[in-house]
């Protein structure tokens, strides 16, 4: 029965796809926030954990402020699904009219060190989007990626992400892979905004502490590897903006508790940064504070 289910989603997917490629570029983002309205107002999945946390992060604005922002970021998660379903019929210089770069020096800089190069970002604005032109741009990038449940799905995303040029590395191989990737002066995309339970570092993210991966810091520190933090932000006319800047290390300090987080909270503050200047294109439904320090009670959201 799971079986018959995963093929009709994936079916489902596949008539999505073929009315968005006979769409316009401002086709596909009306449609996307259309999409975003209609999940935000009569499916809202994680619509109390979205304002909850809006609230706490921007207390000093109004509740129909937040509500805007929750409905953007609704919006924007359904446009970025639409998007990505595009990379199926573009080719990769089609892509390349959709992204413009800012900062590209800094991954010049950065992979002139032949060092590899670890990206560190959010789920913000317009992630795969950012991935792909990095590649098509002749940058080598990866992911590590956890499967989706369905499997005609997980196949068919990442099919379009490899399309662009995209590496992809299986969560269970994830350390040997990105160790190989960065020795070989390749880049790893790395995003550090989901909740990683008792393994990770506490930073301050929006004025509370959120258990936050100490890959990207790790990493660098073992293979020397350069830092560059990458935010992606979809303007009016649908061009996503990706920026890259390079995050300070002290690799001679080593990896001390201390010293990965300094990094960790110096790369999860640039991602603050970018979160406050468009907050509605920040993944608010997702569960970042989950995870307490021991001393601290936990939150029911």
């Amino acid at each position: 029965m799971k079986k018959i289910r995963f093929y009709l989603e994936y079916k489902l997917l596949v008539m999505l796809g073929w009315i968005i490629r006979r769409l316009p570029r401002s086709g596909v983002m009306v449609l996307g926030r259309r999409a975003g309205d209609l999940i935000y107002y009569l499916v809202p999945i994680r619509k109390t954990v979205t304002l909850d946390h809006l609230r706490r992060a921007f207390p000093e604005k109004t509740e129909q402020e937040i509500r805007v922002i929750g409905r953007q970021a609704y919006q924007n998660l359904a446009t970025l699904c639409f998007e990505h379903i595009c990379i199926s019929y573009m080719d990769k210089e089609e892509l390349l009219k959709f992204v413009r770069f800012e900062g590209k020096e800094v991954l010049d800089t950065a992979f002139d060190r032949g060092k590899g190069v670890i990206f560190v970002g959010g789920h913000f604005g317009n992630w795969e989007y950012m991935g792909g032109a990095t590649s098509v741009q002749g940058y080598p990038i990866a992911y590590v990626v956890a499967h989706i449940a369905n499997p005609y799905i997980d196949e068919r995303v990442n099919g379009h992400r490899e399309k662009m040029g995209v590496t992809i590395l299986s969560k269970g191989m994830s350390v040997r892979g990105v160790l190989k990737t960065l020795r070989g002066n390749g880049g790893m995309a790395i995003l550090i905004d989901q909740d990683s339970g008792r393994n990770g570092i506490f930073v301050d993210y929006f004025g509370r502490l959120c258990s936050t991966p100490r890959g990207p810091a790790l990493f660098a520190l073992k293979t020397g590897a350069a830092l560059v933090y990458v935010s992606s932000v979809r303007g009016d006319d649908g061009v996503i903006t990706c920026a890259f800047e390079d995050i300070e290390i002290d690799y001679e300090a080593g990896d001390t508790e201390e010293n990965i987080h300094a990094i960790i909270q110096r790369c999860t503050l640039m991602l603050e940064n970018s979160v406050r200047q468009h907050p509605g294109q920040w993944f608010w439904m997702h569960r970042r504070w989950k995870t307490r320090p021991e001393e601290i009670p936990a939150e029911s959201h």
